[in-house]
Parts: structure tokens; C-alpha cells; sequence
């Protein structure tokens, strides 16, 4: 497992390893499947290629901005951008809430969007079939 929440502001979190092994979220994976959990407010998605899944799990998490195209959803199973960013409050920009939340940017290609403060973020990888 590996623990992304304290990523530099504005670095990308598509390509990197987990134990050892590369990853790339952008050209080797496809999203399968997004679930909220609201009782325990985690977010997870799924991604998979031939011979491994990646779980991307967001802890405490608070989505603030959806994007989703349904008529389009079909082609864009790929993320394009992932990344620790800044949020507006009380016309500052800040990187950290006081309740040490944190606050992360995903795009899929064809627009489709979120945005959602997290206080954990943890990719974990796995064999297909296990």
C-alpha cells in the first residue's frame, strides 16, 4: 500500500509505484468502478488492467464538485489528472482544512470531473485474481 496524501501540492499521482512495482493510472489502467461508502465516508476506485488492480481509497472524504456525462461515460474509463491541490476559503487560498483534510483534483478523459477533501489517501496493488 502506498500512502499519497501528503503528495506535493500540484504533483501528479497517476504515475509512481506501490511496492515496489510501477504504475500508471493514465495509460495502463481503466476505472471499473467508483463507490461512496456515506456512513463511513470513503470514497473507492477501482482500476484495472490485464494482470493487476489498483484500489484508490479516500478517507474522510467530502466530495464537493461531480462532473459526470452519462451518454458519454462509456470511453472515458481513463484518468487523465490526479493531484493535491488548493481550495478557496474566506477569499484565501489554503492547502489543509483544521480538521487536516486535504483537497484533491481527478479528471477523466471526455470532462468528466471530481473534486473532494480527504483526510487519507492510499493506493493499493494487487494480482487480478486475488
Amino acid at each position: 500500500m502506498k500512502d499519497v496524501t501528503h503528495t506535493p501540492l500540484f504533483e501528479s499521482i497517476l504515475r509512481g509505484e506501490i511496492d515496489g512495482s510501477s504504475y500508471d493510472l493514465e495509460n495502463d489502467y481503466q476505472c471499473i468502478k467508483m463507490q461512496l461508502d456515506g456512513a463511513e465516508k470513503k470514497l473507492q476506485l477501482r482500476f484495472i488492467n490485464d494482470d493487476y488492480k489498483i484500489i484508490l481509497e479516500f478517507h474522510q472524504t467530502t466530495i464537493t464538485c461531480f462532473t459526470l456525462l452519462p451518454e458519454k461515460s462509456h470511453g472515458s474509463t481513463s484518468l487523465e489528472n490526479f493531484y493535491r491541490g488548493q481550495f478557496k476559503f474566506n477569499n484565501n487560498l489554503h492547502e489543509i482544512t483544521a480538521q487536516g483534510r486535504h483537497y484533491y483534483y481527478l479528471s477523466f478523459l471526455g470532462s468528466e470531473a471530481m473534486e473532494l477533501f480527504a483526510k487519507r489517501v492510499t493506493l493499493s496493488l494487487s494480482r487480478l485474481n486475488s
